[in-house]
């Protein structure tokens, strides 16, 4: 389409609706059909003629458009004059000229010129008001209209970068702010709730204190972790999330999150396995983001793994060199449509199985920003009541050779 086809370009703009055809239009005055061809002649030949004139009946209504240099280069043809000299404008007038009603929108005249009157970029079109002549369009106006369109465009964008870089800022403060006001005293509540657990200064009167506090501390140790993905999230968001690289263990890393995850496995009587080459290298990253990658597909993994159901973590070389992890288990699974909606923040999928498991939905939404934030990808393959298998690739760039790490 060309520069004129803006429609899709402009169509947003709100300010496009104060930009019609009667807006651009020029109130050139028209012709009547009784006017002859030599009178009109006469008219546009002279000192400051106007480009164009409509013609009009009786009533006003546009009967056709006369462009000044077509008609004058025509009449000026040998026997023309003769022939036409005395007759109705109409004879030499164009009846199929482009009439448009005043309240039509620029950025639509610009697109039925270039799709279906391309002419009137040169003959001008006539703007009609309730059915009667109003003015003449031009190419000129047309164009100048765009321009102004286009530059109301660039300036509501600007705004708009503007008022989002203010909210990124606003949020950061407000995120930064948040994460002391609530993780202070959450870590108070942990604290003290950790303390009157353990009988620390001495046991409990009554039993059902100490459970009570077993649930305090649950419940605002759930609470923070909460807190904390939220805020990993906006900062990747933001790109605020800095990594702090350093080579990794693998099979140590594993082993460790598999640790951390065995007592909740053992209360779900699910089976926990590591399945790692001897050979595994090791990479360059972010433990602790791998870290948290990997609780939160453990956690997941185990959370939607019915009884004596087994998830296995494992790793591997990957054909261009790179380093794959993954998390299988034998659990409720996703069907291939829910999977997109797993990996969205704060969506769960629905499904009877798992209608009655805790979760914010963070976990694999922020476990794939994390991954991609170390320059890798996560996929997931998964099979309704088969299971599912997360795999964590690491590009080629983050491997460690053994010698490698041997010099460092």
């Amino acid at each position: 389409m060309s520069s004129f086809g803006g429609v899709d370009a402009l169509s947003n703009l709100d300010i496009d609706a104060t930009w019609t055809a009667g807006r651009i239009a020029v109130g050139l005055p028209p012709i009547s059909a009784d006017a002859t061809c030599a009178t009109v002649y006469e008219i546009l030949n002279a000192p400051g003629a106007a480009r164009a004139a409509a013609v009009i009946d009786d009533n006003g209504h546009v009967l056709g458009l006369i462009n000044r240099l077509r008609f004058l280069s025509k009449y000026a043809q040998r026997f023309i004059p003769e022939l036409y000299g005395k007759r109705s404008i109409m004879a030499l007038a164009n009846p199929y000229a482009l009439v448009v009603d005043e309240q039509m929108r620029v950025s639509e005249v610009a697109a039925t010129i270039t799709e279906d009157h391309p002419d009137a970029l040169r003959e001008c079109f006539v703007v009609t008001q309730g059915g009667k002549y109003f003015g003449i369009g031009t190419s000129e106006e047309l164009v100048k209209a765009k321009m102004a369109l286009l530059a109301a465009r660039e300036e509501q964008l600007t705004t708009a970068m503007v008022a989002a870089d203010d909210a990124d800022r606003t949020r950061s403060n407000f995120l930064a702010l948040m994460s002391h006001e609530l993780r202070t005293p959450l870590n108070a509540i942990i604290g003290f709730s950790e303390v009157i657990a353990s009988e620390m200064f001495g046991p409990h009167s009554v039993k059902r204190y100490g459970e009570y506090a077993n649930d305090i501390l649950g419940a605002g140790r759930h609470l923070l972790a909460l807190i904390n993905d939220i805020l990993d999230l906006s900062k990747i968001d933001a790109g605020h999330l800095e990594l702090h690289a350093e080579p990794v263990d693998l099979v140590g890393l594993l082993q460790d999150a598999i640790k951390f995850l065995a007592g909740r496995a053992a209360d779900g009587k699910v089976k926990l396995c590591l399945a790692v080459p001897d050979d595994l290298p090791a990479v360059r990253a972010d433990p602790l983001r791998l870290k948290q990658v990997l609780l939160n597909l453990l956690s997941n993994a185990v959370k939607f793994t019915t009884p004596d159901g087994s998830v296995t973590v494992g790793a591997c070389v990957a054909a261009d060199g790179g380093v794959e992890l993954s998390v299988a288990d034998t659990g409720i699974g996703m069907a291939p449509e829910e999977i997109p909606i797993a990996l969205e923040p704060f969506r769960q999928i629905s499904s009877p199985h798992a209608r009655n498991v805790e979760g914010t939905g963070l976990g694999l939404s922020l476990a794939k920003a994390l991954t991609e934030r170390h320059g890798g990808t996560l996929s997931i393959e998964s099979q309704r009541d088969v299971g599912t298998t997360v795999r964590i690739h690491l590009p080629p760039g983050r491997t460690i050779e053994l010698d490698e790490l041997k010099t460092a």
